[in-house]
């Protein structure tokens, strides 16, 4: 299990916040590759970020929401290309 694949198995198209990400991933995944800290899961997604895989806007509270480009969610399955 990589940290690529906890990280995007985690994310939809539908924007997510950071700390509910962090739950729906899990302890036991979370632990497995390296990202306990808060500070290092934020910053895997802000690398994925930087690959195009991920997108981040900012919620009406403030908070960063993440979600799946478009490409990355037909790539994983998420969304067929032709809808």
């Amino acid at each position: 299990m990589s940290r690529d694949s906890v990280v995007l198995g985690a994310l939809t198209i539908d924007p997510t916040s950071t700390s509910d990400l962090y739950e729906r991933v899990g302890y036991a995944a979370l632990a497995e590759v390296g990202l306990i800290s808060y500070h290092a899961f934020r910053a895997e997604l802000e690398r994925l970020e930087s690959t195009g895989a991920v997108a981040s806007e900012t919620g009406s509270d403030g908070s960063t929401m993440w979600s799946l480009t478009s490409e990355s969610a037909v790539e994983a399955g998420s969304i067929r290309d032709d809808e």
